[in-house]
């Protein structure tokens, strides 16, 4: 009888993986097809001077690539911790890192639109990203460590 129980717990965590899967990669693509129908609009009701569209695009290329990066992050994430391998916690403090260093440059695209930039937020923020940093060289030594 613990046998059927057994097998039922590996189907069932094989198909919330795959679900996971299914569901981080569906945002994937949607955050690339947002990135082009953005682009496409900010082209198609374009009015106003040549840099202001240069800052448009680059804002769309950035912000929608760096999130990119953080569901990638995740979905390899999701993927070691359904396998059982080691780097679960290394891949969501990239994706921490990733977002963090998102959200900076997103402050300073939407400054050079309104002339503003919070730099206290922008401190907060960098110091969040240290301490992501900090914390991912501290694990990724010890599993140096533990393979050694």
């Amino acid at each position: 009888m613990t046998y059927r129980f057994e097998n039922l717990d590996k189907k069932l965590i094989n198909a919330i993986t795959v679900l996971l899967k299914i569901l981080l990669l569906a945002a994937f693509i949607a955050v690339i097809v947002y990135m082009i129908i953005a682009i496409y609009n900010s082209v198609l009701y374009y009015k106003g001077s040549g840099e202001n569209i240069l800052y448009t695009f680059i804002d769309i290329i950035v912000e929608n690539s760096l999130l990119a990066v953080v569901i990638f992050e995740i979905y390899e994430s999701v993927s070691d911790f359904f396998d059982g391998t080691g780097k679960t916690v290394q891949y969501i403090l990239n994706a921490a890192i990733s977002f963090s260093a998102r959200e900076i440059l997103l402050i300073i695209f939407q400054a050079k639109f309104s002339s503003a930039i919070e730099f206290n937020e922008i401190i907060s923020i960098s110091v969040l990203i240290v301490a992501l940093s900090f914390s991912s060289f501290i694990i990724s030594r010890q599993n140096i460590k533990k393979t050694q």
